[in-house]
């Protein structure tokens, strides 16, 4: 069970995600603890025993502006930090402050090489800091490692690959329109075909998110007062357990007409045959998690399996017909 420092630091990387914000995070967690503070800079310069240094963050110094810069023994030194930022400046810190490539840590989220340096990844320093948190302030440190984790996008993986079962996720994604063609007395709904709008196949209310496949699809409720709506169905494919889900977010023109209305009773539906009990989620979403899994895998026909997934999308549609009807 996670602590509140941990649940507040991991909430906190769904709206602070930006390169600025996980420098200013490291930051305050390097003026909240010196073993951190330590660990952090031994990461970076590994032969040099600092002691007592003040760690500033973006220190201008002309058209320099360095994530972190602190002096020792006479010597500055540099750490800079991106995330997908492309712009680079190795040569010119070098230049502008007379240091050597030894005195400038750099670090990113994608593997890069850059000759005659050192550049080294968040996932390194993750696995760097996770061995190293002391007991007396394990809170806080997993609290970072978990944001850390969800703003870098970090997947430590332990088991092998196997290609075989990549073409279930390539068949899952297009049976989803034929998941989608329901016509009848309650309501229409069909694939909402437009990648533009729908960052391509994944789901994410702020942008693209890595581990998710799916589509979203237009349904209009007939004799209920409901405005045609979008919700979205796919699956999350990035643990061990993929799970399956539709949902339905809070923006105006997609999902808000649904999103109020389930809003407005939530924690009054119960689990169905196919779902268990829908929850709102930190993105702003209502989302019905598909609860057939085990049973799904052990059909050994296609057609069954899409008429599974077909009988979960209705009742989710039949609940919310459901509820409006009683409204």
């Amino acid at each position: 069970m996670n602590s509140m420092i941990e649940d507040f630091l991991s909430i906190l990387s769904e709206r602070f995600y930006h390169e600025n914000d996980l420098s200013d995070i490291t930051w305050a967690m390097c003026q909240t603890s010196n073993m951190f503070l330590t660990a952090f800079l031994d990461f970076f310069f590994p032969n040099v025993p600092f002691d007592e240094i003040y760690l500033e963050r973006e220190a201008a110094d002309g058209d320099c502006r360095p994530d972190f810069k602190f002096e020792y023994e006479g010597k500055t030194y540099l750490i800079e930090c991106k995330i997908w930022d492309p712009n680079h400046h190795f040569e010119q810190y070098i230049k502008h402050y007379k240091i050597t490539p030894e005195q400038l840590g750099y670090i990113t989220n994608y593997p890069m090489q850059q000759k005659g340096f050192v550049v080294r990844t968040w996932t390194e320093l993750y696995l760097f800091l996770k061995k190293q948190i002391p007991s007396e302030e394990s809170e806080l440190w997993n609290g970072y490692l978990s944001y850390l984790q969800s703003v870098c996008n970090i997947y430590i993986f332990e088991k092998h690959m196997n290609l075989e079962g990549m073409f279930s996720l390539y068949t899952f994604y297009h049976s989803l329109d034929e998941v989608f063609a329901v016509d009848n007395e309650k309501y229409n709904s069909h694939l909402y075909n437009s990648l533009k709008d729908t960052n391509n196949g994944g789901y994410r209310l702020y942008g693209p998110r890595e581990g998710v496949m799916g589509k979203y699809f237009e349904v209009k409720f007939k004799g209920i007062r409901m405005k045609e709506t979008w919700g979205w169905m796919g699956v999350f494919f990035e643990r061990e357990h993929p799970l399956i889900c539709v949902c339905f977010d809070f923006r105006e023109d997609w999902g808000k007409p649904v999103y109020n209305l389930l809003m407005s009773h939530l924690g009054q539906i119960g689990a169905g045959k196919y779902f268990v009990e829908p929850k709102e989620e930190e993105d702003g979403a209502v989302w019905f998690e598909f609860n057939k899994a085990a049973e799904f895998n052990e059909l050994k026909d296609l057609n069954a399996q899409i008429e599974l997934l077909k009988s979960y999308f209705i009742e989710v549609l039949d609940t919310i017909y459901s509820l409006k009807k009683k409204a």
